[in-house]
């Protein structure tokens, strides 16, 4: 038999697999394959036979995923996904000059928006849509250029530093002045408010508290699931706000937040852009992407 070069099974086995997977059922296979349900089960069996191991337990109303099956089905999900999308912007790049930027709530609204309003003075004709959600993305989800804290673990994507923030306690100017006590052990008993990401790199308050020295109680305060509300309350004389100084600045320069106390650490990790590599970048993906990094 010829070597293949990525010592993969016949694609058709996988493909077939991939949907019996999918609809649990050979005959609903078959039926999206456009083949017989005999056929689709000389694929798996062949496929089976191939990697030695049973990829599905045979029941008497039906299929089941055996532990394997759920693992092959789970990576080959995430690649045909990836696929789809890669060919979904293959076939737009010569007709759709728009591009798709990704971003949470909080960075679109007070990094992302203010610069594209000025990008769009500069190159009016290069059209921009924006995604914002605090999610994590899934699986073959088409976008141009995504913004997120921390590296991605993607190896094929290209990723360049944006900035590193700051961290400090934020809170409106009326609560600052009524607080005679600033100091860290009189902080963890104000009314903190806890953000509860979805990105488990997102630096908490008891994260912050332990890097300050201080490992006391930390009241347990307002817990919200989006920084953007989280600045929001705090605007809103709530209590106190783990806040990122860039993030946070044209709220801070209006002075609609100040900070509370002298501490400030430098966050764990920092922002980056992340796009596809550079030679697969279309034209305007790659004028918005170089224009963002001369002016972060």
């Amino acid at each position: 038999m010829a070597r293949r070069h990525y010592n993969l099974p016949p694609l058709t086995a996988l493909v077939t697999f991939e949907a019996a997977a999918r609809h649990l059922s050979f005959k609903d296979a078959a039926r999206e394959l456009n083949v017989t349900p005999g056929a689709v089960s000389h694929q798996i069996k062949a496929l089976e036979s191939e990697l030695s191991l049973k990829l599905f337990d045979r029941r008497h109303r039906g299929v089941a995923l055996s532990d394997h099956g759920a693992l092959l089905f789970a990576s080959l999900e995430r690649s045909f996904a990836d696929i789809s999308a890669t060919l979904t912007k293959l076939r737009r790049a010569g007709t759709d000059v728009s591009v798709t930027i990704a971003a949470t709530t909080a960075v679109s609204s007070l990094w992302l928006t203010p610069r594209l309003t000025r990008f769009w003075k500069e190159h009016g004709r290069v059209s921009v849509n924006q995604q914002v959600s605090d999610l994590m993305p899934g699986p073959g989800e088409i976008v141009d250029l995504r913004i997120r804290y921390g590296k991605s673990d993607e190896p094929n994507k290209l990723q360049a530093k944006l900035f590193r923030d700051d961290l400090m306690p934020v809170c409106s100017p009326a609560f600052a002045e009524a607080q005679s006590d600033t100091s860290l052990a009189a902080l963890a008993q104000l009314p903190l408010i806890h953000l509860d990401a979805d990105d488990a790199s997102w630096t908490t308050w008891q994260t912050w508290f332990r890097e300050q020295g201080y490992t006391g109680e930390i009241a347990q305060g307002l817990r919200v699931n989006n920084f953007t509300i989280a600045l929001q309350a705090a605007q809103d004389d709530a209590g106190v706000v783990l806040g990122w100084r860039k993030l946070a600045r044209p709220l801070l320069e209006r002075r609609l937040l100040v900070p509370l106390g002298p501490y400030v650490s430098r966050a764990p990790a920092s922002f980056y852009i992340v796009s596809d590599r550079k030679a697969a970048l279309g034209a305007n993906v790659r004028i918005l992407r170089d224009w963002i990094l001369a002016n972060r």
